[in-house]
């Protein structure tokens, strides 16, 4: 077991470390009268490894709410009612989260209560039961337009690495699953040493780690691995889906990017932010403002082992052709001409007031403990994080994303009532 406190800019981090592995994570936060805790698992659609239980981790996040072996999903529900809880979970490629966040005076019983969850009944009328939920949370999801296009371009982008399994599953996969291979699944990746425990708020530390020793000491330890070889797509790709019924055209261009341990990983989001954030970047000047299209954005999503940096558009059948090039020329004005100052100043000024508004939320903390903790092997400050944005020039923005074939490698996903010799045209 090892426990540290570091003070890093008059930031107090604690961190300890269970005999069976669970890493513990812990921010004080004394001025809120709040608290946020969570358990992070390290796992989510892309271990998933056979397409057979394609969508377990985000069904299991259902489940785990279902009961566990002492609760019903009444009583939980109940119980966090009782201490006035915010409460919810997600799931994601590459972790599910489980959170809450109380008054201070009622921390011991959320830390009990989420507890209690990782380890869920798992039992099979319940399973059998949420399978239609899934299932018609997969419908509902296949029919937006745009979430459809953006899972589509993930499996076409990733192939079969397992960056491309979609979180949700499919309606097969669900629908044949049997809760033997959850359970299966549940004890290979919920072990211990795959967890993390994040706090964030008004809390005694001490008292923190006596709860974990109280309610964690005797989880079990697993499967803490993962593959995270970079992957890019052998070559470029055009996957253009043609509904006539839809009245938009929707496109997705993808191509390689940093992961998230890249040294460059600051450089490759302000070069996303400068190309295409939600406003006064050169998409949104270019092409949204111009009234060309519904949006126009861009953005890097770093994971772990590899990364993507991927350029989206909405417009008219019409204007489509037109945008598709505009967006290919904006990247290559970007890759060409270089970044402006003013624009880079603009891009480190919108993250960094963002970093700064989010550190006063025990939310954002709590998650941020957990994520640098995996990324890094330890805790950064709000300061660190500032220091690296302005550290950042525009040589290196620049860099960050010519480093990769980005040319050569563009895969794109479009859906719509134009075929792909109309788009191109």
């Amino acid at each position: 077991m090892t426990d540290t406190t570091v003070n890093i800019n008059g930031t107090v981090f604690h961190t300890h470390k269970l005999s069976n592995g669970l890493q513990i994570l812990g921010q004080p936060m004394p001025d809120f009268e709040s608290v946020a805790v969570s358990y992070y698992v390290h796992t989510g659609s892309r271990d998933e490894p056979d397409p057979s239980i394609a969508g377990v981790s985000h069904f299991l996040e259902h489940m785990v709410f279902k009961g566990t072996k002492t609760l019903d999903w009444q009583e939980i529900t109940l119980a966090f009612n009782k201490i006035g809880a915010e409460l919810n979970a997600f799931t994601s490629h590459e972790a599910t989260v489980y959170y809450a966040r109380v008054l201070g005076e009622y921390l011991d019983r959320a830390v009990e209560l989420l507890s209690d969850m990782m380890y869920p009944r798992l039992a099979e009328s319940d399973f059998e039961m949420e399978k239609e939920v899934i299932v018609n949370e997969i419908a509902r999801s296949e029919d937006q337009p745009y979430n459809s296009t953006y899972r589509r371009m993930m499996q076409t982008y990733f192939g079969n690495h397992p960056l491309g399994h979609d979180v949700l599953g499919t309606p097969e996969s669900i629908r044949n699953m049997r809760v033997n291979q959850m359970r299966e699944y549940w004890n290979r990746r919920y072990a211990a040493n795959n967890l993390i425990l994040s706090v964030a708020g008004n809390f005694d530390w001490d008292h923190i780690v006596q709860l974990a020793e109280e309610h964690c000491n005797n989880w079990r330890v697993g499967d803490a691995g993962r593959n995270v070889e970079h992957y890019e797509p052998p070559q470029s790709i055009n996957d253009i889906v043609v509904d006539k019924k839809l009245k938009q055209q929707i496109m997705i261009l993808a191509m390689p990017s940093v992961d998230i341990k890249d040294p460059d990983y600051y450089a490759a989001n302000l070069a996303g932010s400068i190309l295409g954030d939600g406003d006064g970047s050169r998409l949104y000047w270019n092409i949204y403002q111009k009234g060309l299209a519904e949006s126009a954005s861009a953005s890097v999503w770093a994971m772990e082992g590899t990364g993507i940096l991927y350029m989206q558009a909405n417009s008219t059948p019409e204007e489509a052709p037109h945008v598709l090039k505009l967006l290919r020329t904006e990247l290559d004005n970007f890759l060409d001409v270089g970044v402006y100052e003013d624009e880079l100043r603009r891009a480190k000024n919108k993250w960094i007031s963002n970093t700064v508004l989010s550190s006063e939320s025990t939310f954002s903390r709590m998650f941020s403990l957990a994520s640098d903790w995996v990324t890094e092997g330890r805790l950064v400050s709000v300061e660190e994080e500032i220091e690296r944005i302005e550290k950042v020039t525009a040589e290196d923005v620049i860099r960050s994303i010519k480093r990769f074939p980005i040319r050569e490698k563009q895969v794109l996903t479009a859906l719509g009532p134009l075929g792909e010799a109309e788009l191109l045209a």
